[in-house]
């Protein structure tokens, strides 16, 4: 019995980064989609979008994405100052996506989410002409050879 459960912990523990990245919206699950994505949480769903004008918008980024989420919280369930103190929490995190999934997960399961979205957009840079990417490597090349000249003086003095 007890070797089963050490088996069972095992395989769920190796199969555990194999689950598709749909599900990375649910609590204890993280991985982000490699393209855009939005998230919803509440009584929103793609086909029928929340109701009401949104009293939670924070803006952040996480890894290569810009985020931006608008969410409305059940009517009577927070007051203003936590409303914002929600709003200032996800917006200086680092990691934006991983705090937003959290903190709209709980309240959904508190029942004081009545909606929310998150939509990020992949940052894509724009494609460099050969002519700035040469001029990007000259410049990078003489600022290696100056610290190496710089290193190289501060040796002969020593």
């Amino acid at each position: 019995m007890r070797m089963s459960r050490i088996a069972a912990a095992l395989v769920l523990t190796t199969a555990a980064p194999l689950l598709p990245t749909a599900d990375a919206q649910f609590a204890g699950i993280y991985n982000l989609p490699p393209n855009d994505f939005t998230w919803h949480w509440g009584a929103s769903s793609m086909e029928k979008p929340g109701r009401g004008f949104a009293d939670i918008e924070a803006n952040g980024t996480e890894d290569f994405f810009r985020c931006q989420l608008t969410a409305k919280s059940r009517t009577l369930s927070l007051t203003t100052d936590e409303l914002r103190e929600i709003e200032q929490a996800l917006a200086g995190r680092l990691d934006f996506v991983y705090a937003v999934n959290e903190t709209m997960y709980l309240l959904d399961q508190n029942g004081k989410l009545d909606w929310a979205t998150l939509d990020c957009k992949r940052y894509k840079e724009e494609p460099k002409t050969e002519e700035e990417s040469a001029q990007r490597e000259a410049e990078a090349r003489d600022k290696m050879l100056k610290e190496l000249e710089r290193r190289r003086a501060r040796q002969n003095k020593e």
